[in-house]
């Protein structure tokens, strides 16, 4: 294993309203996840103006969250994060032996039961993730019967990144996937809403992931979609590989340019910042983030295609 790629992440959120709120009850997932292939070496939150009531905590699929109240009137609100993290390598080389995708189907009881439980969950539909006939048969085109698992799931990936178009302007965070697939259009969290469906809808387990991909730009490539801002991908879960990231958004395995921030059914479970305010004021949300390379020598230099 080659020396880990080095990152900090800055996230800053901002809420501007028309006129005061009287207070604010929010809740943020803007920690990177410590995994086995990442590690945080550091992490602060500050938010502004400074809450009541502050409390760090996990959520139901071990993400890292933090729920705060804020209870003097206020215009603005902004939350940023910043991070240092470590990344290793842990994608599986893509020409790897994998077993056919069928043995992903089977029954409970072949793992443990807690292995069991985690993968179950995320076989079935969620409100943004359906289990539809349209998602199976343009999964099937790459799930022919007895491929292997890894060259169907990557062809699945790349066909979607060939297939539809990034449009930032095209679908809001409520767009359901039927409409991605009529419309072939959409962003990043579309993309792997979409993905997720065509695997589920296979019965095969896969998860949302929420995190950060690094705007790095090779001579001659071009820069990944979803880079300076939050991004999403998939992990989906093989025998013998285990969870394997991929990114539909860019076509390919999810590596080393890629910060976690945590994972759920979908986007609903893992939204950066999330809650309610009281208070009969619109609002203008902002948001800005930066992916800085540590290190030069740290720098991802595997295939950066969008």
């Amino acid at each position: 294993m080659g020396a880990p790629a080095r990152y900090r992440v800055t996230h800053e959120t901002s809420y501007v309203y028309s006129a005061k709120v009287t207070s604010a009850h929010q809740l943020a997932h803007l920690k990177a996840r410590d995994t086995t292939w990442q590690r945080v070496n550091y992490h602060r939150l500050d938010i502004e103006p400074n809450p009541s009531e502050r409390a760090e905590g996990t959520d139901y699929f071990g993400n890292g969250v933090v729920r705060f109240m804020i209870d003097t009137p206020h215009e603005l609100l902004r939350v940023t994060a910043e991070s240092e993290v470590e990344v290793d390598s842990h994608a599986p080389d893509a020409a790897a032996d994998s077993p056919p995708w069928e043995d992903a189907l089977a029954a409970p009881g072949v793992w443990s039961p807690q292995a069991d439980l985690d993968l179950e969950q995320y076989r079935l539909a969620s409100p943004m993730v359906p289990v539809l006939p349209e998602s199976g048969a343009y999964a099937r085109e790459s799930f022919s019967p007895g491929r292997p698992w890894l060259e169907a799931a990557l062809e699945l990936t790349r066909r979607i990144h060939a297939e539809f178009s990034y449009d930032p302007k095209a679908t809001t965070v409520t767009t359901q996937v039927r409409e991605v697939l009529e419309h072939k259009r959409g962003v990043c969290q579309d993309f792997a809403h979409l993905m997720l469906s065509c695997l589920r809808s296979l019965g095969l387990p896969a998860r949302y992931v929420s995190g950060y991909v690094l705007n790095y730009v090779p001579e001659g490539k071009k820069r990944l979609s979803g880079a300076d801002a939050s991004h999403a991908w998939v992990a989906a879960h093989c025998p013998g590989l285990g969870w394997v990231a991929f990114d539909p958004t860019n076509g390919k395995l999810a590596d080393l340019e890629f910060v976690t921030l945590g994972w759920g059914r979908e986007f609903s479970d893992i939204s950066p910042l999330s809650g309610v305010v009281l208070g009969g004021a619109t609002q203008k949300l902002s948001v800005v983030v930066k992916v800085e390379p540590l290190a030069a020598d740290k720098l991802p230099q595997g295939d950066t295609a969008a």
